[in-house]
């Protein structure tokens, strides 16, 4: 069963976005490759409460729900994918669980590096346009 997935797009005071290097193991889909945090969402939980487990389980964050905004919402034929957004500033404490590293890049940073999810990459090209109408309506 494929399970519908939730991903973040962590950003601090400085515009930066935060990324995971995904673990170099062959049993893992894109391994090796920057993405975002993130993962499947189990039955039961709502995409916002999915959100705040992955944050703890990969980042040893505890957040509130309130502190999350739902960016996007990509479907397509076998899921949909939702894409939630959250602000954090340089001083929070972040403990990676899962992954090999992480790091904070801004978009043309992380574009220029040749090992990221192809589906992420093609996001980040439209994520400046969609990231400023979405401060526009807010």
């Amino acid at each position: 069963m494929v399970k519908d997935y939730v991903g973040l797009i962590i950003e601090n005071n400085k515009g930066e976005l935060l990324f995971q290097l995904r673990d170099n193991n062959p049993k893992i889909k894109n391994k090796n490759q920057w993405s975002l945090f993130g993962g499947g969402i189990e039955r039961g939980e709502t995409p916002k409460q999915a959100a705040i487990r992955e944050l703890k389980e990969e980042l040893d964050l505890a957040i509130k729900k309130e502190q999350l905004r739902l960016l996007a919402v990509f479907p397509n034929y076998q899921k949909k994918n939702y894409l939630f957004r959250l602000k954090l500033n340089e001083n929070t404490k972040l403990k990676l669980m899962e992954g090999s590293s992480m790091g904070y890049f801004t978009v043309g940073e992380i574009l220029r590096k040749k090992n990221v999810v192809k589906s992420l990459r093609l996001f980040l090209l439209f994520y400046p346009l969609i990231h400023s109408v979405k401060k526009e309506n807010q």
